[in-house]
This record gives structure tokens, sequence and C-alpha cells, in this order.
């Protein structure tokens, strides 16, 4: 599994979680190519990797992914992030507190680099073997730049355009589903709410993630995924809504 689509939201529910108690490593990378059709012709390399690692009723998450991309005639590293989560879980209930920190930059977007940290308190919901669901609550603090390289109509650019810094809290909630059919699918699921505390219903980011893997093997597949992000108020004069959809091969163990 994968976190694909990143800006203003990382789908970190979309990284690989161990149901199975048993096992202590897994983990997964993902190279992918993609192509879209945005102010420029967008072409895109990509790989994504991530690996958790239970210990007992310690666990660490940790993903990374790099882009390379030829955005027109430029040639650039159009994005990436870095994501690190710990969590302990109490062997006598389901809830879990878990910090995290990530650092994630998207030019396509205009998002010259943001940094987050905080914490959610994770409740596992169910699990069974083939199954598990998941939920989280909590806050975090972020501190984002963001220039006008990802604004396609040119007269919402301001004369004088200079890069927006904002930093503030948000709360964060997500819920999510993961299930495994025999060893032929598996089907990842989730979504996400991080409202302002200052106007929870009025400046809030939204996403959803929907991933379905065709199993070739017991460590090589094929993912089909899709991602959206909307931000009711955005930075600078981007999409409020921003759609992803990638096709990639994965690998797993």
């Amino acid at each position: 599994m994968s976190a694909s689509l990143f800006g203003q939201v990382l789908h970190t529910e979309s990284f690989n979680v161990i149901i199975d108690t048993s096992k202590v490593v897994k983990g997964s990378f993902m190279p992918s190519f993609r192509y879209r059709n945005v102010e420029e012709d967008f072409v895109e390399i990509e790989n994504t990797a991530d690996v958790f690692i239970r210990l007992g009723n310690h666990s660490f998450s940790i993903a990374n992914k790099l882009e390379y991309a030829i955005y027109g005639d430029e040639n650039l590293l159009s994005g990436g992030f870095v994501y690190l989560e710990y969590a302990r879980l109490g062997s006598k209930n389901k809830m879990a507190i878990e910090p995290f920190f990530q650092m994630h930059w998207q030019d396509i977007r205009g998002l010259d680099r943001k940094y987050a940290g905080g914490s959610n308190i994770r409740w596992i919901v169910l699990v069974k073997p083939d199954m598990g669901v998941f939920a989280g609550a909590g806050a975090l603090y972020e501190s984002e730049k963001w220039n006008y390289s990802g604004v396609s109509d040119s007269s919402l650019i301001p004369p004088e355009a200079h890069p927006v810094e904002v930093s503030r809290f948000r709360g964060t909630s997500y819920l999510s589903l993961k299930k495994a059919f025999d060893d032929l699918f598996d089907l990842d699921l989730s979504v996400y709410f991080q409202p302002t505390f200052s106007a929870p219903f009025d400046d809030y980011r939204m996403a959803a993630s929907s991933e379905l893997t065709y199993n070739f093997s017991e460590h090589f597949g094929l993912t089909l995924q899709y991602q959206n992000i909307f931000d009711s108020k955005p930075e600078v004069p981007i999409d409020r809504l921003y759609n992803d959809v990638t096709l990639g091969f994965v690998l797993s163990f």
C-alpha cells in the first residue's frame, strides 16, 4: 500500500498496517509513471516506500516518497514527503497514542514546503485476520510556505506575487478500512477531516483515498489508487478540489 497524493493532507492511513499480530515487519515499494494535463503537460516518475514495524505493544511507521517530473520544458523534483509515526498500544485496550511528524512539498500545487507535527488517539475498532477498521482523532501544528506555481489562471496571480507563509493548529481525524479478499485482492479505504480550531466549519480540509491491489503473488501486485483533497480556503488561488489516479506495480514484504 502507498500514499500517492499529498499536499495539504497526507493520506497516512494508506500506509501499511500489520493486522496479523504474529508479523513483525511489513512494507512496500511502489514505482509508478504518471501523465497529467494540468497547466502544461506533466510527466512524472516516482517511487513510494513505507515500512511498518511492530515490537510487542510498540509500533513504528516510516514512509517517504520522491517524484521526478518534466513540467512543460522544465525538469524538476516535483514533490516528496517524509513521514514518521510511533504508537504504543496498551495490552488491555484498543486505544493508542500516536505522535507523528511529517515534511512534504509539491511543486505542482505550489506547496514549497510543509512541516507538521502532532498526535492522535487511535482506536482499533475491529481487527480480524483478513480485515481491520481504525479511527483516530487529535491535533497537529503545521507550518506552510506556498508560491503561485500551481495557479492555472494567471489573472488570479497578484502583480507582486510573494510567497505565502502560514502557521497554525488544526484538528485531525480519520477513519479507515483494510480488507483482504483471500490472497487475491486487498482493499484500502480511508477518509480524513482537518479543521482549523478558529473556524472548523468554514476553514477545513477533507480528503479520501481508495486503493485496490491485485496480487500476482505474495510479494508482487498491481495497484489502482484514487485519492482526492478538498481545501475550503486554499492559501493561494488553486482549485479547491484536487483529484489523482495512479496505476502502478507494488513490491511488498
